[in-house]
């Protein structure tokens, strides 16, 4: 069993890969639990069930003549919910490997979506985009892959690799679809200073697809990220607590949209 608080501020408009200013002074604060329970059935097989709590605020000024007007927009709740069954590979040539596939179900609350009457670049412009839930079932899928090498800093380093995709396939009730996105990276770990102490890093590769409502794009999201993790976990007894800050390396937006320099991620698991 295990929860997770992910933290992230996205302050900083980018149009591409070019920061750009923010005279609306435009900022959404993003804070997502995530709890989480993963059931051994058999030795290789298991069910993982994941519940997202969102607390979004978005928030800007407006200047006006001779007086600045706030404004802002908050939802929290639960969000979607994913059944994720995994199973681990016997006599994987030394990798420990592991595959799963499952669904994200639609118990987040939906709303109607709000966009400008004129479109920008045969784009939608989104007034209002805050959302609990998808509104859809999303398939899901992944693969991960870790493997100790003792050569390396001995007495050795523990070496992985993950991809994973969330593939929607439908529109919700009023017509928008979320847009598919997917995962991919690579990353060491090793004890470090005192045996129950580890610390590991992470590359991986991030892709978004836009939104879609009822067949048009909508303008805001959507991009690819290169993005380094580092972190550290510690052992206790039967817990881990781990936390780790993901420092994008390199965007590229789809379009001119807000983004945060790093997203915060801290969490405890407890094996009973």
């Amino acid at each position: 069993m295990g929860v997770w608080l992910v933290a992230e501020d996205r302050d900083t408009p980018y149009d591409g890969s070019r920061e750009t200013p923010n005279p609306l002074q435009e900022r959404t604060t993003i804070r997502v639990l995530l709890l989480t329970s993963d059931v051994r059935l058999t030795t290789n097989l298991g069910v993982q069930v994941s519940a997202t709590v969102p607390d979004v605020t978005r928030s800007g000024v407006v200047t006006l003549p001779g007086r600045s007007l706030s404004f802002s927009e908050t939802f929290r709740g639960l969000g979607d919910t994913s059944v994720i069954g995994w199973y681990r590979v016997p006599n994987s040539i030394g990798w420990n490997v592991t595959v799963n596939g499952g669904l994200s179900l639609p118990t987040g609350k939906t709303e109607r979506p709000r966009f400008r009457a004129e479109l920008d670049d045969d784009s939608l412009v989104p007034v209002s985009r805050l959302q609990r839930g998808s509104g859809t079932v999303d398939p899901l899928v992944g693969v991960s892959a870790n493997r100790v090498f003792s050569g390396i800093f001995p007495p050795g380093t523990r070496v992985f690799v993950n991809a994973a995709a969330r593939l929607p396939v439908q529109e919700n009730e009023y017509g928008l679809r979320t847009g598919a996105s997917w995962e991919v990276g690579a990353g060491a770990s090793r004890e470090f200073l005192w045996h129950p102490l580890i610390a590991l890093g992470r590359l991986s590769w991030l892709h978004r697809a836009q939104d879609v409502f009822e067949g048009v794009p909508v303008l805001v999201g959507g991009g690819q990220w290169f993005v380094f993790s580092p972190g550290l976990a510690w052992g206790v007894g039967k817990m881990t607590i781990q936390g780790e800050v993901r420092l994008p390396l390199h965007r590229a937006l789809a379009n001119r949209q807000l983004d945060s320099s790093r997203t915060w991620q801290l969490g405890a698991v407890y094996k009973f």
